[in-house]
């Protein structure tokens, strides 16, 4: 067993790093502040080559596996986990395993680029997690489809020039590509959500949305499969973000106490302190390796569901957790919201229903033990 980074991925991990602090630390705060997306540092994102990591060469990407888009949600989240569009990995992800070849070549270099946003609409107002009450409807018609449906919580459809759109079509659940710029698209309300607020959140409509067949991924019906194709491999990029959030609170929090003195004695001289901060980094470690085990094993070929599940689970119940902890042990310096640890915790708590609720990883990991 070797937990040794290789050098690809110790390169990707430094790079990030040195993007995270060098451009989004400044400008987080202001986009969080003002809930919009930050177009130049996505740009930057797709030119460091960061937007299509996992694509494939052929197509302009990076080729890295789940262990290199691990370690850079992990940095990026340090700084800010709005900055990991999820929705915009996601689609990638389900065209490259179940895209056309038109699809690939279309859509996967302008993704990779940062020339495409795009984004991923599942959930409805009765909807969430399960897709058995979906209400989106596609009808076939000659070589087109016909979609409508009410989309809701869905992160950057606004800005996305392209958006995989789950609905019910004759032979069940079905994934297409739309264009918000086509007519029958229409932004119903952005909303106010109180975390990831640099990844707008908004509800849309489709409206005898015409879109031909040549946008549908996969076959008719094959909505699950393009699905899970892609989760196993989002939900380690949520614990990713999950992780970088905790760790740049531990980071921080203990830069501060290592300069900070009550009376005549340095704060990391209190045992009440240096074992909050050893049950802190304790429990972040225990996160990390159950991650890069879920990331091992996608990379390896092996069924990850159960595995990225739990990584899900711990690392958020693990983030929420310690950026309560950090700001414990900062004091009353941390309650203020030109500190980090406010946008922190609210961003983990979003993480911790984007994606599938940590209630929805209990339920996987129990189906995958228990049947």
């Amino acid at each position: 067993m070797d937990f040794e980074r290789s050098e690809r991925q110790k390169q990707v991990q430094a790079s990030a790093r040195a993007f995270a602090e060098g451009v989004i630390e400044p400008e987080a705060r202001e986009f969080d502040e003002k809930g919009l997306f930050p177009w130049d540092s996505f740009r930057k994102m797709g030119r460091e080559g960061f937007l299509g990591l996992t694509v494939p060469g052929a197509f302009g990407g990076g080729d890295g596996g789940a262990t290199e888009y691990s370690l850079l949600c992990e940095e990026i989240a340090r700084a800010s986990a709005a900055y990991i569009h999820n929705g915009h990995y996601q689609t990638e992800k389900m065209i490259i395993h179940h895209g056309s070849k038109a699809q690939q070549e279309e859509f996967l270099p302008k993704l990779s680029r940062g020339e495409y946003l795009a984004a991923t609409a599942i959930s409805e107002p009765g909807v969430g997690s399960s897709f058995s009450g979906m209400v989106s409807r596609a009808r076939k018609e000659g070589d087109f489809y016909i979609l409508d449906g009410l989309k809701v919580h869905i992160n950057d459809a606004a800005e996305a020039r392209v958006i995989n759109f789950f609905a019910m079509a004759p032979k069940g659940l079905t994934v297409f590509l739309v264009d918000p710029k086509t007519a029958g698209f229409s932004i119903v309300e952005k909303m106010d959500p109180i975390g990831l607020r640099a990844s707008p959140v908004y509800s849309f409509r489709l409206e005898e949305y015409r879109i031909p067949e040549s946008r549908r991924i996969g076959a008719e019906g094959d909505g699950a499969r393009v699905f899970f194709s892609a989760f196993n491999h989002s939900r380690i990029g949520n614990a990713s973000c999950l992780l970088g959030i905790a760790g740049g609170a531990i980071e921080k929090a203990v830069d501060f106490a290592k300069q900070r003195k009550a009376g005549k004695q340095w704060v990391t001289d209190f045992q009440g302190i240096r074992w909050m901060i050893a049950e802190m980094s304790t429990r972040l470690e225990a996160g990390t390796l159950l991650r890069d085990k879920a990331a091992w094993m996608e990379d390896q070929g092996k069924d990850p569901a159960r595995e990225t599940s739990m990584a899900k689970l711990l690392a958020g119940e693990i983030s929420v957790e310690i950026v309560s902890q950090a700001i414990q042990v900062t004091g009353s310096h941390g309650c203020y919201r030109n500190t980090p640890y406010e946008r922190y915790f609210r961003d983990a708590k979003a993480l911790c229903i984007a994606g599938g609720t940590l209630e929805v990883m209990k339920n996987n990991i129990a189906r995958q033990i228990l049947g």
